[in-house]
């Protein structure tokens, strides 16, 4: 059941503002950029050719079902890598300091690897984030089948087991 929320006038909360300032400060205290970098640059390349080249190897060797299966196991990480970092950094503005480049990695890269951007940025950066972690209004902590993310909605009898089967079930049911 959705209820409302009531924010409070940002002129009455400076929590915003006073976070804002002190993690500014932060990078240029420690002089860090608060775009990615050469690491960043790396990590994307060596996430999509994990996801590139086992699906070339596929295609073009056919191979056995247990290569197959390991290929495709590492295509699973290699994306969940693109959707979690590079993606994620491009769509909030962060993976570069250039606009261009933010957007190729937020939503061409999405596209691509078949998601939609438009959808991601709409649950994401608006449903997710003007609601963050308040139940019933960020589908992010949302319980998914029999994964249970909040400790505010209903305790179901296979929750009894969820320290057992979560961290196999979390990628097909998110």
């Amino acid at each position: 059941m959705k209820g409302q929320v009531k924010f409070v006038n940002r002129d009455k909360n400076l929590f915003f503002p006073t976070l804002k300032k002190r993690v500014d400060l932060y990078f240029k205290e420690n002089n860090i950029s608060k775009y990615g970098n050469g690491t960043m640059v790396a990590k994307t390349i060596t996430l999509l050719l994990m996801y590139i080249l086992p699906f070339v190897l596929l295609l073009v060797f056919q191979p056995p079902f247990w290569v197959a299966l390991l290929l495709w196991t590492l295509m699973g990480f290699g994306i969940a890598g693109v959707g979690m970092s590079v993606m994620h950094d491009g769509n909030h503005g962060a993976y570069s300091s250039n606009k261009t480049i933010n957007y190729f990695m937020g939503n061409v890269v999405l596209n691509l690897l078949g998601a939609s951007a438009f959808n991601w940025k709409l649950q994401h950066n608006i449903l997710h984030h003007t609601y963050t972690n308040i139940t019933h209004m960020d589908e992010d902590i949302d319980d998914k089948l029999v994964l249970k993310f909040s400790p505010h909605t209903q305790v179901k009898s296979i929750h009894i087991f969820h320290w057992l089967y979560s961290f196999l079930v979390y990628g097909i049911t998110t």
